[in-house]
């Protein structure tokens, strides 16, 4: 190989190590680089007509975001002015006779392609791959779990099914209870629980699309979400939480976050409730429009009393119903 070459890709590469220790060395956190987060929010609200982030994961993501449309806006202004240089300054008046040398200096394109290259780089290493390890790190996961079983955290799963969002909860002892698919049943029993259980306390809400029956989700704890399908393909899309996860028949696919309780006001109460839009991300019929669910936040306070509540008066109607089928 000629040695121009290896000179320019050893630099090339020494570029792109400094670049990425740069960016490392200006992250006021571990993987938070909030040195734009003006023009980062401005982005967000004024031209994305984007509500606010309520998890410290969300606001990664909106940096990434923007540093990815940055970066494509700088593209597409230079490879525009670079288009027009070209068609002005290579037209067939300016060279009627063909010049099969091309260019002779090419520092400046060099430059370019390894600019291009180092932001690149820059955006997948010191971004996108932290962001993704913080939101589907196993660990933190399999800690959430444990602590949901003790009270301190919270695990959910979600269900969803043409064309409604369902949720079930382990009960105030923090244990689900046994399912199997001889029980289920798509409009009463998705999650397919077993009724004739006495232990059976889980919480179950179905097809959360009225304000009033909307999926609960305490704020200020660590929540870890197992996300299924009954069906076909959906996508479980809350965007102020910024989370986006597929939900796919045959398997449960996780994900977690936290409500933050400084991004939802300063005034919070313990009455406290902000409701969200739930949406699919993924074409799924042709109800795939109307599949929208409710998500409110609230209180942890509130929603252990919530639970507790729910959890007695879905065991009365249970026991009733079996009573009543006997």
């Amino acid at each position: 190989m000629n040695k121009k070459y290896i000179g320019l890709i050893c630099g090339a590469l020494a570029g792109v190590v400094v670049a990425v220790l740069i960016v490392n060395s200006n992250m006021s956190a571990p993987n938070t680089f909030t040195h734009l987060d003006g023009t980062v929010e401005s982005v967000m609200e004024d031209w994305f007509k984007s509500p606010p982030p309520i998890t410290e994961h969300g606001q990664n993501v909106d940096r990434m975001v923007v540093f990815v449309h940055l970066l494509m806006g700088v593209l597409f202004v230079g490879w525009t002015i670079y288009f027009f240089t070209c068609l002005v300054k290579f037209r067939k008046t300016n060279h009627p006779t063909a010049d099969y040398h091309g260019v002779r200096s090419k520092l400046w394109t060099t430059m370019a392609e390894y600019g291009v290259i180092a932001a690149e780089v820059v955006l997948i290493a010191c971004f996108a791959v932290p962001l993704w390890g913080e939101v589907m790190n196993d660990q933190k996961l399999a800690e959430i779990k444990a602590k949901a079983k003790e009270g301190k955290a919270l695990e959910i799963h979600i269900l969803a099914k043409q064309f409604d969002w369902n949720a079930r909860y382990a009960g105030p002892d923090g244990i689900y209870s046994s399912q199997s698919i001889q029980h289920a049943h798509k409009s009463d029993n998705p999650f397919g629980m077993d009724f004739a259980n006495p232990d059976n306390d889980d919480v179950t809400v179905l097809g959360a699309k009225s304000k009033a029956n909307a999926i609960m989700v305490p704020w200020g704890t660590p929540v870890a979400l197992k996300i299924t399908s009954m069906d076909v393909i959906h996508s479980f899309k809350v965007l102020p939480l910024r989370v986006c996860k597929d939900a796919i028949p045959g398997l449960q696919l996780p994900i977690h976050f936290e409500v933050k309780p400084n991004l939802l006001g300063a005034n919070l109460a313990e009455d406290s409730e902000f409701v969200y839009l739930i949406t699919c991300a993924q074409l799924c019929g042709d109800g795939h429009g109307y599949m929208n669910g409710y998500l409110k936040v609230i209180s942890p306070s509130a929603f252990r009393e919530w639970l507790a509540r729910e959890s007695k008066a879905q065991g009365e109607k249970r026991r009733g119903n079996d009573l009543a089928a006997k």
